[in-house]
């Protein structure tokens, strides 16, 4: 994960023996994770959503994500302007809420 994600806190540290473990939380997908999960690809070595929110989306792009199982998460993107759901990129609903800003400043 090369860009911050703003969803992603320090939950809680745990001590062991001779380290300690840190726990992370993924508030847009309410769930724990451990530091060796944030490289991988079904938690958030895989998630676009640093990317999508780096670009500076519209106001009405939401991302979503859920994991279902350990192992396993499903990311998406919802659109409030247009009442669309979509599974990758929101190059959809940003291109159409540029439209929009044009036609409200237009007015």
């Amino acid at each position: 994960m090369k860009i911050q994600c703003p969803f992603l806190i320090k939950y809680k540290a745990i001590q062991y023996i001779n380290i300690t473990g840190i726990i992370y939380k993924c508030n847009l997908g309410n769930a724990l994770l451990k530091s060796a999960d944030l490289r991988k690809k079904w938690a958030c070595g895989g998630c676009p959503v640093p990317w999508i929110i780096n670009n500076k989306p519209c106001s009405y792009l939401k991302p979503h994500k859920t994991f279902l199982i350990r192992g396993s998460s499903k990311t998406w993107l919802s659109c409030e302007l247009l009442n669309i759901v979509m599974d990758s990129s929101g190059d959809f609903c940003h291109l159409n809420c540029k439209i929009y800003e044009q036609n409200i400043f237009k007015k």
